[in-house]
């Protein structure tokens, strides 16, 4: 739609056609770039304003909704819209805003336990034949998660955000590997023009086969700064204390990592981006303390029919702070991963294929291994 849009720069008609248009079809952000733009270039349009602080209204920029009807109304309109507008924004001031989301779907996992590729490994100096249950088990399932999230502002260009989910992965024939996460996060964000920032407090709890597994609680603060219309730059600080239920608390310490990455987007509907990791996890045991750098790369497009395509390659490599027993060597990592995923949104409703690759390359060969996950799935917004 943009991209006929181009052609017809000039011709504010047109682009207001267009606007509607998308405003229709639920493509929300469309329409509100087509009205920015209707306004940079002529700003005493108040009918565009209004389409505009509705089109914010449903992205759930209430504060730039506000803004664009206070503008509106300087201009003394007509006391029929002056009243509908007046009515519009005590509504949204005390509206609270929620949003619920639920899916299910389909998984195949080609090793769900990590298993080693190798039939056997070197320990204590010496190969050790694994055993059935250590080699790379395959297997199937469903994956089903919940959430919700709620948002309330507390003042010009600042609100408080809270989400809580829950998601769980059960396997047809390995349920010692069902996996269940459930999850809170909650903090202020603040949007200026040119920045946003936030900060999260974080919990999260993990059961492993239906038994609790690890528990951790912490903060991410995050931010962003646009660059110009195409270009943004994002970083992220996780600070996390974990403590498990298994190992006889060996692996209970904290971690921490920091984040940096840019973003490029090309077009309205596709965005290139890559993101740079550094990580750190301190436990109560050396050979289980670790370093960890990563880089991942993103690119987003939409394609016909609807669909949106998603890939990231990304590569990390971990080193270990001192030798297990078993080994005169401490364990490095050098992991790669491809991840691509198909989308199509059909309203409320979306569907997706997936389907995520990772080659673990460690020099223990316990720890070396290859791993394939499908995903088909279906989510529902409300």
């Amino acid at each position: 739609m943009l991209a006929r849009h181009k052609a017809d720069a000039a011709d504010p008609d047109a682009a207001f056609l267009l606007a509607q248009a998308a405003a229709r079809l639920g493509r929300h952000d469309e329409a509100a770039s087509l009205y920015e733009g209707m306004l940079a270039a002529n700003p005493a349009l108040p009918r565009v304003r209004l389409e505009l602080a509705r089109e914010y209204a449903a992205l759930g920029r209430t504060d730039k909704a506000i803004e664009q009807f206070q503008a509106v109304m300087k201009n003394s309109p007509p006391p029929l819209v002056g009243e509908n507008i007046a009515r519009y924004m005590g509504a949204m001031k005390k509206q609270k805003s929620w949003n619920a989301r639920a899916s299910l779907g389909y998984v195949y996992d080609t090793n769900v336990n990590a298993g080693p590729t190798a039939d056997s490994v070197l320990m204590f100096g010496l190969p050790f034949t694994l055993s059935a249950d250590s080699k790379e088990k395959s297997g199937s399932g469903y994956n089903f998660g919940t959430g919700a999230g709620w948002m309330g502002g507390i003042g010009r260009g600042a609100a408080l955000q809270a989400d809580a989910q829950y998601s769980r992965t059960s396997y047809v024939d390995l349920k010692p590997f069902d996996s269940d996460v459930l999850s809170f996060s909650a903090g202020p964000t603040l949007q200026k023009k040119n920045y946003m920032l936030s900060l999260p407090l974080l919990y999260e709890y993990v059961l492993i086969g239906h038994k609790s597994y690890s528990y951790s609680y912490g903060a991410a603060p995050q931010a962003m700064v646009p660059l110009g219309e195409n270009w943004s730059l994002n970083s992220g600080f996780v600070l996390q204390k974990k403590t498990y239920y298994v190992g006889g608390g060996a692996r209970d310490g904290g971690v921490w990592s920091f984040s940096a990455g840019a973003k490029y987007r090309y077009a309205q509907d596709a965005f290139l981006q890559a993101t740079y990791r550094h990580g750190y996890e301190g436990t109560k045991e050396d050979y289980l303390d670790n370093n960890s750098d990563g880089l991942t790369l993103g690119w987003y497009t939409a394609m016909p029919w609807g669909l949106s395509l998603y890939l990231a390659p990304g590569f990390s490599y971990t080193r270990y702070a001192e030798a297990e027993a078993a080994y005169d060597d401490a364990r490095k990592d050098k992991q790669y991963t491809a991840v691509a995923n198909l989308s199509r949104g059909f309203g409320r409703v979306s569907a997706a294929l997936g389907y995520t690759f990772t080659r673990n390359d460690s020099n223990l060969g316990l720890y070396d291994y290859v791993r394939g996950q499908l995903t088909a799935q279906a989510s529902l917004s409300f």
